[in-house]
This record gives C-alpha cells, structure tokens and sequence, in this order.
C-alpha cells in the first residue's frame, strides 16, 4: 500500500489517497485512468516527485517510479512554482518603460496643437440660440432650425439696394 499525496493545484483532485498498488507507476496509472480532468491538469503541470521524503531527479525519475516501495511509503507530487523574474529582467523592464515614456512625452509635446486667435474667436462665442440680439454662431458650432415663424435678432451680414426697379422703394432695399 503506497501513500499517493497532491500539492498545489493538483489538490482540487485528490489531496491524500492510499492505493494498493507496488510500485508508484502503478498507482498514477490507475488515478490518471480514474479522473480524465487530473489527467489534464497532472500533464499540463510541471511536477517536482517526492518519494519517501527525498526529492527525485529527472534523469533517474524512470528507476524510482518502477522500484517497489515498502508499505506506507509516501509518494507526493507538488506543481513547480514558475514565472519568478530575475533583478536583471526586472531592470531592463525599468528601463525600457522610462525609455518609451521620455519618447512619448516628447512626441507629445512636438504635436501638441497651439490655439491660434481665430480658434480663441470661436471658442468665446457660445450663443447659438436665437433669444438674444445678436444670435451668433461659431464656425463649425451647430446651428439651431426654425419651425414656424418667429421673429429674432441678428447682426446684419450684407445689405443689398436693388436700383432696377425705382418706383417701389419698399422692394428696393432688400
């Protein structure tokens, strides 16, 4: 009877079992053919082998996994911690993110768009509604429509005097 125990993410499995089994590859054969998801998990997991409480090198892994064992022996399987980065990465990091941010700045500041005085013209006109006097819009400033009749106030754009016709003065001044 061996001892088969789980660490990590491999504990959501099994965490302890005892198997009637001789050797260790015996009994990992029977839980991956018992469970199909431990069998995802345990093939996608980078493992670090205990046998009896000493760790287990790859290059004789084949030799440990195949010996028969003395009952209660403890076979525990614990996932590899990875992805820890070293002080070089992590300066080169540093460096590389100080580097784009200066470049970005002054790319920024090159493009940056200056307001010249006819944006600063525009941008003091805010009446765009006809209840004033002098109902001025924008350049590129939404201009409201009218829907029936009303009577508003406006700057006088241009004036125009037609001389064709000398009777009617009325019509003249348009």
């Amino acid at each position: 009877m061996l001892i088969f125990r789980f660490a990590g993410s491999l504990r959501r499995h099994f965490r302890k079992i005892t198997l009637n089994v001789d050797t260790p590859s015996q009994g990992l054969r029977l839980l991956l053919a018992q469970c199909p998801e431990f069998k995802r998990d345990f093939y996608q997991t980078r493992l670090r082998i205990r046998i009896e409480g000493n760790d287990i090198a790859s290059n004789s892994l084949e030799f440990h996994m195949h010996r028969h064992l003395k009952d209660g022996s403890t076979v525990l399987f614990a996932p590899v911690i990875e992805g820890a980065i070293s002080a070089a990465a992590a300066a080169w990091i540093a460096v590389a993110i100080s580097v784009a941010s200066v470049a970005y700045s002054l790319y920024m500041t090159s493009h940056m768009k200056t307001t010249s005085a006819a944006d600063q013209d525009t941008n003091s006109i805010t009446n765009n509604s006809f209840t004033s006097a002098e109902n001025r819009v924008g350049q590129g400033r939404p201009v409201p429509l009218l829907l029936g009749e009303m009577v508003v106030g406006s700057n006088v754009i241009s004036l125009g005097i037609d001389t064709s016709n000398n009777q009617d003065w009325d019509v003249s001044i348009s």
